[in-house]
């Protein structure tokens, strides 16, 4: 069964009815601030996700975090890709069709206070992401998302990753992406591949899907090498978890020795509410680093799957314009030997661990450079919210009613 996640139900309070016209204000909002904004790239550009060497064989993927990636961390200056739950900026709406272009945080009340950080890295065989984690709550892969098909539903990192060479030509970068067989999929490429592992630890599966078995992104059996794990920090805690992938290099994705290789991703995470604990029927709260905002309404070449008045675009599963840009960096490669052993798993202690590395290892910028909360994450600020264009606000002014509950 193909994951669908188009027809999925995920109700929106009856509550929602009174915001209808508040809700059809922010889109009109949104619609003319993206025209205003022209027709810029459409493709994810304010950050690059960066993949740094790693001696062969050296990651294990098992959920526990060596001192590699403790190293490796330092080659991004202490701010790797991150993404803060309480970003409204980042958030998808899934379902329903009618309100897929809404404030988020019209529907979306008291978002959980937490992030979720990702590190990549890649060696002569494969490539490597580890996500940090930091939520409240954890949903029971075994006992809710059952089946195969839908745990992708369960609080989970997800990667999407294409091997076509990156470029930000819209002439050249479309003719990548395309609607798969099954008419679902509008920005897969056939070389396009995804991959979800769920934060329980309890449960060993993970989901990955491709275009390989009759053109269609569906589920099929995971080729062989590709691994995924996770693993919390303490057998009651939940904050902070890991989750470990690796992703042998697959048809149309050079080899490390091919030379530098930047090509296209997408990932983000799956949230779970336990308000829908009782069966995986609903969607998760989905959020999305290359979700971005544009307007094709006046445009002569339209997106596959536009609708009028469309401003949000935000993963392959959607849109062409779901992508950022993916970097295989060509610096030498890491190097965790002066690394101690830390017994936390957060960037603040992997860094005091490695302030000894050698300057062979990590570049003097990338050592002297702080640690600190990415600039769009408010994490530290309990009382403020940010709308679906990220801008802050106090939380007196955000609708108080839930959405991710059933009537």
């Amino acid at each position: 069964m193909i994951p669908n996640h188009f027809n999925a139900s995920l109700a929106p309070s009856v509550f929602s009815r009174i915001r209808a016209v508040s809700a059809r204000s922010s889109l009109r909002v949104l619609a003319l601030l993206a025209c205003l904004c022209g027709m810029a790239n459409a493709l994810y550009t304010g950050e690059i996700v960066t993949a740094f060497r790693v001696p062969n064989g050296k990651i294990v993927v098992d959920g526990k975090p060596e001192r590699l990636w403790q190293a490796l961390s330092l080659r991004y200056g202490g701010v790797p890709s991150t993404i803060s739950f309480t970003d409204y900026a980042k958030v998808v709406l899934l379902q329903p069709e009618n309100i897929r272009n809404a404030d988020p945080s019209l529907y979306l009340n008291n978002p959980v206070h937490g992030k979720i950080t990702m590190l990549a890295a890649y060696d002569n065989t494969a490539l490597y992401f580890l996500f940090l984690v930091k939520t409240k709550t954890v949903v029971n892969a075994k006992t809710v998302c059952l089946t195969a098909d839908n745990l992708w539903k369960a609080d989970a990192p997800e990667v999407y990753l294409d091997p076509n060479t990156w470029v930000d030509d819209s002439t050249v970068y479309q003719s990548y992406f395309s609607t798969d067989a099954s008419g679902l999929i509008f920005g897969s490429s056939p070389k396009t591949i995804q991959l979800d592992k769920p934060l329980y630890n309890g449960d060993s599966r993970f989901f990955f899907r491709n275009r390989a078995t009759a053109d269609k992104f569906q589920v099929v059996t995971a080729p062989t090498g590709v691994l995924a794990a996770s693993a919390r920090f303490a057998a009651a805690d939940t904050s902070p978890m890991v989750v470990e992938m690796k992703i042998p290099y697959w048809g149309g994705m050079a080899s490390a020795n091919a030379g530098v290789k930047s090509t296209f991703i997408s990932w983000g995470f799956n949230m779970y509410p336990d308000s829908l604990w009782g069966d995986c029927d609903g969607n998760p709260i989905a959020y999305r680093w290359a979700k971005n905002y544009l307007n094709y309404d006046q445009a002569a070449s339209k997106p596959p799957g536009w609708r009028k008045n469309d401003s949000t675009h935000y993963d392959p599963s959607r849109s062409w314009d779901g992508w950022g840009r993916f970097d295989m960096s060509p610096m030498p490669e890491v190097d965790s030997s002066q690394c101690r052993s830390s017994t936390a798993w957060d960037l603040s202690s992997w860094a005091e661990s490695c302030q000894s590395t050698t300057a062979g290892s990590i570049s003097p910028r990338a050592k002297a450079a702080p640690v600190r909360t990415p600039a769009r994450s408010i994490d530290a600020d309990p009382v403020m919210g940010r709308d679906a264009r990220g801008r802050a606000i106090p939380a007196n002014r955000r609708p108080a009613f839930p959405v991710f509950q059933r009537p």
